[in-house]
């Protein structure tokens, strides 16, 4: 009885971003697996990140969940209606006492807040001090204050582990709680909904942590404004999640289809925890093995879903700006295009080695970038205590500010450039080329292709700007599995093209250091165990090559992260009609 097993979304999502089917499902597996695994049920919830919004009580009345927990902040709007006696202030922090019901469309979910001054202060306070605030509180009479925090920080935190273990603190804790039992009581929280009922009611707002707040700019959501790569992590869910539930219907009867339907939502659930699609204290969506095990999953599940379909061509909104992009898929491959992002290739899903080729990040300022210009990286801790991570702020390896460049586009592939010279190798790293383009960045639009050979997936875009008419067209060879492009330019000729490919292939040899190679024809890039492509070139280009470097926070500091390799294909046209032909062919590793 000393234990509660909390619930949750089975693979740890945020269960806001999901489709209500979604949410039950992944609520369901982890009813099912606390069942299973220890004869319990599930009535309270642990909400991951504490992202809330309003329309929750509705999924968890239905999922049979009773109650959570959500940080005090989230209710600091409501100070004005909520009983005074049962509000804490002083040092800097603003508690609730006891528990509050909120409900959405006829459905109610009971919330404890919990204490920003106890999860700031265990362990990285001395234990008395939590227990004198405590003692202060006998006053109020029956008190009941909530402390609701994962484990990391008692023990995976840099340095937690000796100073909460080695050095006795959660020892002294549990001494503590033991040696004043005679007016303090630890309980959980089943035993109390069973046993007080709430104290008020509150509707509350979206929101999270302050913590998550400040990260996000005030909403969750705003990462995927932010970030356009946690955008496509979240729409290419949202999109398998439809076509998976689209799917179901008449699969009953078919029970080899419906065992693929089944390995799809566990692929698809699986992607759905939330560590890749936001950026805050930890590495998050910076971390590329983070990304890539997200997009293995989705590309799995899409894999499963068409299964033995022929090839395609189709129009939507994949990343749900309101405008239409296209998708191409054979039995090898899929690939995504944004005619409004200058016609850029921004998925290319290899079915095989489940890996989303183009999946990159691009370079962009942060907060914490501007401590480590001005060099005020000094943790701050008192003798005797250890720093919470939202305390340190260190760097794992020197200089790390000579890596803070910044993109003024997003990093993905088929970019094209006209520039008025040649940059220097130096100048391609660190995006100082900039004012040497001819045109800015800008939409194509989507023109009818020549008719496609054999069944292969086509499509052609165009783009008329300063005097000249661009084409681009994409086409997929099922034959040798490979990528076709073709690049076309009409009009006055420009000094130098480029066409720009931004990879998500950990080739060791590219990663090394930039480099520079001419007349090239042909060239690999190879990440073992994984994928081979081969660059072919017609005419014969400059071929340059650097690793895509960035400065994230980690708990641990300030790191480098590396989150591909940029591939720039420069070429000096001479004609008022040239053109360049670029072709990507996809092996196992």
């Amino acid at each position: 009885g000393q234990v509660e097993l909390l619930g949750g979304g089975y693979y740890e999502p945020i269960l806001p971003l999901l489709p209500e089917a979604d949410r039950q499902g992944q609520l369901a597996q982890m009813r099912q697996a606390l069942r299973r695994r220890f004869g319990t049920g599930m009535r309270g919830c642990w909400l991951t990140e504490r992202v809330w919004e309003p329309d929750l009580p509705r999924t968890f009345a239905d999922a049979g969940i009773a109650y959570t927990m959500l940080d005090a902040n989230q209710f600091a709007g409501l100070r004005a209606w909520l009983p005074p006696s049962q509000q804490v202030e002083g040092e800097g922090f603003w508690d609730l006492l006891g528990s509050y019901t909120t409900d959405f469309a006829g459905a109610s979910v009971r919330l404890f807040p919990a204490s920003k001054r106890l999860r700031y202060w265990l362990p990285f306070q001395p234990v008395a001090r939590s227990i004198e605030f405590l003692r202060g509180l006998q006053h109020r009479g029956p008190a009941t204050i909530t402390f609701a925090d994962d484990g990391e920080k008692f023990g995976l935190w840099p340095k937690t582990f000796d100073w909460v273990y080695t050095e006795g603190w959660l020892d002294q804790l549990f001494s503590a709680l033991e040696r004043e039992r005679d007016w303090l009581t630890t309980t959980t929280f089943q035993d109390y909904a069973a046993a007080r009922p709430p104290d008020g009611q509150a509707v509350l707002p979206c929101g999270s942590y302050e913590e998550m707040l400040e990260w996000s700019g005030g909403y969750f959501r705003n990462f995927f404004v932010k970030y356009p790569e946690a955008n496509a992590l979240l729409q290419a869910m949202l999109a398998v999640s439809r076509e998976l539930h689209a799917r179901r219907a008449g699969t009953k009867a078919d029970t080899r289809r419906a065992a693929q339907l089944a390995q799809a939502t566990r692929a698809l659930y699986t992607a759905q925890c939330n560590c890749a699609y936001w950026h805050g204290v930890f590495g998050g969506l910076y971390l590329a093995h983070l990304r890539r095990a997200v997009w293995s999953h989705l590309i799995e599940a899409e894999r499963l879903l068409r299964a033995g379909e022929s090839r395609a061509v189709s129009l939507g909104d994949l990343d749900g700006d309101g405008q239409d992009e296209a998708r191409l898929s054979s039995a090898s491959m899929s690939v995504s295009l944004d005619a409004a992002d200058g016609g850029a290739i921004t998925a290319w899903h290899l079915y095989g080695a489940r890996l989303n080729v183009v999946d990159t990040l691009t370079r962009r300022p942060e907060p914490y970038h501007q401590k480590l210009r001005t060099q005020s990286l000094q943790p701050t801790a008192a003798p005797g205590e250890v720093a919470s991570i939202h305390d340190i702020v260190g760097v794992k390896e020197p200089h790390l500010h000579a890596l803070l460049v910044y993109d003024d586009y997003r990093r993905a592939a088929f970019l094209d450039w006209g520039l008025d010279r040649r940059p220097s190798l130096e100048e391609w790293v660190r995006a100082t080329w900039r004012e040497r383009r001819l045109w800015s960045p800008g939409p194509f639009h989507f023109a009818p292709a020549p008719r496609a050979r054999s069944g292969a997936p086509e499509l052609a875009m165009m783009r008329r700007v300063e005097g000249r008419t661009i084409r681009k067209r994409v086409r997929l060879d099922p034959r040798t599995r490979s990528l076709e492009l073709r690049y076309t330019l009409e009009g006055p000729p420009v000094p130098v093209a480029a066409l720009e490919f931004n990879l998500g292939v950990f080739d060791p040899a590219a990663l090394r250091a930039p480099a520079e190679h001419p007349d090239t024809t042909c060239m690999r890039f190879e990440e073992a165990g994984r994928v081979r492509l081969t660059l072919h070139l017609d005419p014969p280009g400059q071929v340059v090559t650097f690793p895509i470097e960035t400065v994230s926070e980690s708990e641990g500091g300030l790191e480098r992260t590396t989150q591909g390799v940029c591939v720039l294909c420069v070429w000096t046209p001479t004609r008022r009609a040239w053109q360049a032909a670029v072709r990507w062919t996809a092996e196992p590793g």
